[in-house]
């Protein structure tokens, strides 16, 4: 059975979820996640898409994504998905999936619903009993909202949803 033809929108604001091959850790350590945001990094400067939030865990991702015009969704988690795949199998003289399938994605089609994403996903490594409260987690976008220096990451960019 062929897979469903995705829907694209311009400008559309995504909730992406992936997740590891079979539910495999593939961003365990802090050098992985590292080379994850450097990826996403890359390809949010390659693109121009606007990135509002995420959350790394060690088993999969969140990431709250505009894409810029012209561009899919599907375009830019191919390259960043495929980016960190190369670096993951080097790494680890890996073969195989390193990712589960095609991502998850959900448009977010109001501020009001954008907040509650955000809360969802940084709210994640509590729900996993990993912390106890949002701003103990490092790899996610938490700290750029709570104004945290240690913690902001110079590519995210929230000027569509200002007050």
């Amino acid at each position: 059975m062929t897979r469903q033809t995705r829907i694209y929108f311009q400008r559309a604001v995504y909730h992406v979820c992936i997740r590891g091959n079979n539910k495999q850790a593939v961003l365990l350590t802090d050098e992985n996640k590292r080379a994850f945001l450097d990826s996403l990094s890359v390809f949010k400067s390659r693109f121009g898409f606007k990135l509002y939030g995420f959350v790394l865990m060690d088993n999969h991702a969140h990431l709250i994504i505009e894409a810029a015009p012209l561009i899919n969704i599907s375009k830019i988690m191919q390259a960043v998905t495929l980016s960190y795949s190369v670096k993951f199998r080097k790494k680890y003289a890996y073969s195989g999936y390193v990712w589960q399938g095609r991502f998850k994605s959900n448009v977010i089609d109001d501020n009001n619903y954008i907040l509650e994403c955000l809360n969802y996903i940084h709210n994640n490594p509590v729900r996993a009993r990993i912390v106890a409260k949002p701003e103990d987690y490092p790899w996610s976008s938490y700290g750029f909202y709570s104004q945290s220096p240690e913690k902001i990451y110079d590519f995210i960019e929230i000027d569509r949803f200002k007050g």
